[in-house]
């Protein structure tokens, strides 16, 4: 696991990435053939990058939070550690209206 997010970060920084975004963990090979939300329901894995490189590996739980408050996160089409150039970045979230 340490050599897979040791590998991110260095791609990450090599390439200059200034956005955040969401990789598949679990399938490398992804590119964007699935959603991130399809991926999540087969038990993909995925790493949160933050504009500064820096990778967390998210929980399962953590995934579906994420996707409840941001659900075009679970929208967005899945890619891998090895076909990373296209990946979409993360929208800010639409602000709650309150009744």
């Amino acid at each position: 696991m340490l050599a897979v997010v040791t590998a991110c970060v260095v791609m990450l920084l090599v390439s200059g990435a200034m956005a955040q975004f969401l990789l598949c963990v679990s399938t490398p090979e992804r590119k964007g053939e699935k959603t991130v939300a399809a991926c999540s329901v087969a038990g993909d894995k995925f790493a949160y990058v933050d504009k500064n490189g820096l990778v967390r590996i998210l929980t399962p739980e953590e995934l579906q939070l994420t996707m409840a408050f941001n659900p075009d996160i679970g929208k967005m089409k899945a890619f891998g550690m090895k076909y990373p150039g296209p990946v979409e970045k993360i929208r800010p979230m639409m602000p709650r209206v309150e009744p």
